[in-house]
């Protein structure tokens, strides 16, 4: 028979009046909610209390099964087994000690779960056979869903440090390990983070007073140090580095347990930022010797080109004609691909040559060089400037053919015959020359269009012609003056250069040259020019002797 209500009889609450009351300790049981059972085991009969039915979820009059003998009907599937075989070596083996098991208990009603604690203890007769199992339900549940959720958040918390790459660390006030995950564990080289509990530092490093003086600073400071850059060496001999930041680790009451370490392996890194900065040296040494180099190759350059040109003169018949020359040659930063140079030819001929080599610096240096070696080859031609440009362009064009690489040079070849006053022009895609005549009038000659040097082993280059007047300024010039820009972008262009002529009216070559770049400066609002910038001009004249 199992009851779920009544007051178990005992002679204590006869023979001491006053002293101890069951209606008294039911309400001391209930505050403290905690419900009393009495288990018969002769008749099988068990007795609860109201707070016991009231785990259940049971009314007081109701049938209430006996969680000892009906299991199933109270006590959760997982927590079965291990309930009964508990409660069964209680019973079969004395013990001083009272049954203590903790169990999943079905609440009728709502069908949830509770989590109690069943105590108890064994009354044996004279025989000690088991006659009675007395004791009390205790309602655990807000302490064990609290043990469960700190045991969730704990193994969260393992889990979470244990994926992550960086080693994270618990240390003790003596800098001792108390807790670590799986990345310290392998970077010590010990087989799990529990082989680390206990150990210090010097366990694996050489010297490890740097990191017991931080970890003392912050413990004392209260203050975290973050991304310290550290060299560790360890006892086996080999070093690597580490970026290692450091916190407080506060207990419950505010005073400082210890700290918590967080590190990251950056001897890669490091040791590439090492050799970065051994290259950067060597570079920079190379640079150097390189910009010495550079330099010495530019004075040589302005070496080369001409220093002054002398006055073409032919005199006959009582008339003088003169060409006039002057030049201006800018280089943007180093050395030039620009080249220019003026050939006497003949008794009154005179050959000017202007080159624009594609691009910059050592190479199209070079290649101007080179084009200076060929002109001598050629001089032959200097009467005849179509000829003349094609024999540049076969040669160069074999040179870049044999050396494998793709170059170019715009040129634009000019003869000048002093006793007929013929130009005869001929250009290999360089801009046509300025020609400013002696009313002031601004042209640019007509010259029949034809590929740069060094494209077309065959190309042909032809001429165009015009009558000098007296007074005729002409400006031969590369394409770093008419290419210019302003701040929006804009190209000056040489129709521009034309219009600041015309209104100055220069009255020589050299204010012709000097007006032209003032034109270009102040269009760009630059004191310095982007592109490398030559100049040739001539002023041709005549005079009665």
């Amino acid at each position: 028979m199992v009851m779920s209500h009544g007051e178990p009889q005992h002679p204590a609450s006869q023979s001491v009046p006053g002293v101890f009351n069951w209606k008294i300790v039911r309400k001391a049981l209930r505050a403290a909610e905690e419900g009393v059972y009495c288990w018969n085991l002769e008749s099988g009969e068990i007795y609860y209390t109201e707070q016991c039915l009231r785990m259940m979820g049971l009314p007081i009059r109701e049938h209430a099964p006996n969680i000892f003998t009906e299991p199933e009907m109270t006590i959760h599937e997982d927590d079965r087994a291990f309930f009964l075989s508990e409660v069964q070596r209680y019973l079969n083996w004395p013990m001083t000690t009272p049954l203590r098991v903790e169990v999943r208990l079905l609440n009728q009603r709502s069908r949830g779960w509770r989590w109690i604690r069943v105590n108890g203890l064994l009354e044996r007769n004279e025989q000690k056979k088991p006659l009675r199992l007395v004791g009390v339900w205790v309602d655990i549940t807000r302490r064990k869903m609290t043990d469960l959720h700190a045991m969730e958040e704990k193994d969260l918390f393992r889990t979470l440090i244990n994926y992550l790459p960086d080693n994270i660390y618990f240390k003790n006030r003596e800098s001792r390990f108390v807790l670590a995950n799986e990345a310290t564990a392998r970077k010590m080289g010990v087989p799990t983070p529990s082989d680390l509990i206990g150990s210090k530092d010097t366990n694996f490093f050489a010297d490890a007073t740097v990191a017991r003086q931080e970890e003392l600073e912050v413990m004392e400071s209260r203050k975290p140090i973050t991304n310290r850059i550290h060299l560790e060496t360890w006892k086996g001999g080999h070093r690597s580095w580490s970026r290692i930041s450091k916190f407080p680790w506060y207990a419950s009451d505010g005073s400082i347990k210890g700290i918590v370490g967080i590190s990251s392996d950056v001897t890669e890194l490091i040791e590439t930022q090492h050799r970065y900065q051994n290259m950067a040296q060597q570079l920079d040494e190379r640079n150097r010797i390189l910009e010495h180099e550079i330099s010495l190759a530019r004075e040589v350059q302005r070496a080369l080109q001409p220093q002054r040109i002398a006055d073409r003169v032919w005199e006959e018949k009582g008339l003088r004609r003169i060409a006039r020359f002057h030049h201006v040659y800018m280089p943007s930063s180093g050395v030039a691909g620009d080249f220019y140079d003026v050939y006497p030819v003949g008794e009154s001929g005179i050959g000017m040559l202007i080159c624009d080599v594609m691009g910059h610096g050592v190479r199209a240096a070079l290649i101007a060089s080179m084009l200076r070696g060929l002109m001598e080859q050629a001089s032959s031609l200097a009467d005849t400037p179509g000829l003349l440009l094609s024999s540049l362009n076969r040669q160069l064009y074999r040179i870049f053919s044999q050396a494998n690489i793709t170059m170019f040079s715009t040129a634009c070849y000019v003869y000048l015959d002093l006793k007929t006053r013929r130009l005869t022009l001929s250009g290999a895609g360089h801009p046509a020359p300025i020609i400013l005549s002696p009313d002031g009038s601004a042209i640019r000659p007509p010259i029949p269009r034809s590929p740069a040097l060094g494209l077309l082993e065959s190309a042909m280059y032809r001429e165009s012609e015009i009558i000098l007047e007296p007074g005729t300024k002409l400006m031969l010039y590369t394409d770093g003056l008419i290419e210019a820009m302003n701040a929006e972008r804009e190209e000056i262009g040489a129709n521009r250069i034309m219009e600041f002529l015309s209104r100055r009216a220069p009255q020589n070559i050299r204010e012709t040259i000097d007006i032209a770049l003032a034109g270009m400066q102040q269009f760009t609002g630059k004191p310095q020019q982007d592109d490398d910038i030559s100049i040739l001009g001539v002023e041709f004249t005549e005079e009665s002797i």
